[in-house]
């Protein structure tokens, strides 16, 4: 359902709607941007506003010390008689999605470095004790034994012989891995694809969706950069941030993308986007048939 724009203006002194465009849309928002100058994020349930209080909170206290241009919100309207869960407001940031064959060899690794960069200030990042109890938190163990669960009841008796024995084994040897859950908690982006790295004039220019920000585990802020662009480019940024073994990252991120697949099937359902399911179908047999 779209925003009633009129009403908008109401709630907003000042504001004349020229233009309003859809530029993006989740499992729990839409977003539009109004006049090439304000985001206007609605909320599609009441408790997607958890999510988005908690995204809000904590840009405003990291966005100064982040490298990269985030969302600033300038308003934030949950009872709204324009959209039925309100609506929240942040400044427009230019640029289009991070696109690997549009960028040269030169602007591919400085775009790695610039993330790496990213990265590693958010991975230092210490939010107030206050901020830092509201970010969600899981036992990474525990989640691992859950997906392996959900797996053999849900999809492995969907799949052919090969591909349901290549997913348990895959599935069964990271939980059984005990360095896999060996490591220092940190804030992470966790929805860092290239739909939320913004490029301008050929420099990495912003990051946009915060919604995921959550303690764990560092290595899965690099699974959506190898879900888009490949484990070339991942070694690229891993190499940037200082990581201590690139091989040890490949099979953990392979892990997490697959894990991400399962989680897109099983919980998306009356959620997930048209056609994200089926892709997520295609993209788990693909890491299932490509190399470990």
């Amino acid at each position: 359902m779209n925003p009633d724009w009129q009403r908008i203006e109401s709630e907003n002194p000042g504001l004349s709607v020229q233009s309003a465009n859809s530029i993006g849309e989740g499992w729990n928002s839409r977003a539009f941007v109004v006049n090439e100058e304000l985001v206007f994020r609605f909320p599609k349930r009441e408790e997607n506003w958890d999510e988005l209080n908690r995204e809000i909170e904590f840009l405003e206290s990291a966005a100064p010390v982040l490298p990269l241009a985030v969302p600033r919100y300038l308003k934030v309207v949950p009872d709204s008689i324009a959209a039925p869960h309100g609506y929240a407001v942040y400044q427009y940031l230019r640029g289009h999605a991070l696109d690997l064959q549009l960028l040269s060899s030169e602007r591919r690794a400085t775009a790695a470095a610039d993330i790496a960069s990213f990265l590693k200030v958010l991975h230092a990042f210490q939010p107030s004790r206050d901020l830092a109890s509201r970010l969600p938190r899981e036992d990474e163990r525990t989640v691992a034994q859950e997906y392996l669960s959900r797996a053999a009841q849900e999809i492995v008796p969907t799949l052919p012989l090969l591909e349901g024995s290549a997913l348990l084994r895959e599935l069964e040897t990271h939980l059984h891995t005990p360095g896999n859950f060996s490591f220092r908690r940190v804030v992470l982006h966790a929805d860092l694809s290239g739909d939320h790295i913004l490029v301008e004039g050929d420099a990495v220019a912003g990051v946009l969706d915060f919604g995921d920000v959550n303690w764990g585990d560092p290595d899965y802020d690099f699974m959506y950069l190898f879900v888009d662009f490949g484990r070339a480019f991942v070694e690229e940024v891993a190499r940037e941030y200082g990581h201590p073994d690139p091989d040890w990252l490949h099979h953990k991120v392979r892990y997490f993308a697959i894990a991400d697949q399962i989680g897109t099937i099983l919980d998306g359902v009356g959620r997930a986007l048209a056609g994200q399911q089926d892709a997520a179908w295609r993209r788990l047999k693909q890491l299932l048939s490509g190399p470990s």
